[in-house]
């Protein structure tokens, strides 16, 4: 793998990263009846507030 391969490679994800981040980011912001309608997970998914504040930072980093 070359260094031009590992570069792009990297970028494409991140670019991926923050679409999807920017998407959660859109649907949170719609109303609770809404996000119910289209099937989102909300609070009852079993994850605490706590586990997506780690979860985030965790992707923010990569």
């Amino acid at each position: 793998m070359t260094i031009h391969t590992r570069i792009t490679s990297y970028l494409r994800r991140r670019a991926a990263l923050w679409e999807r981040r920017r998407t959660e980011r859109f649907i949170q912001n719609l109303p609770a009846e809404v996000q119910k309608d289209i099937g989102w997970p909300g609070s009852d998914n079993g994850r605490s507030s706590n586990q997506q504040a780690s979860l985030s930072h965790w992707e923010h980093r990569w």
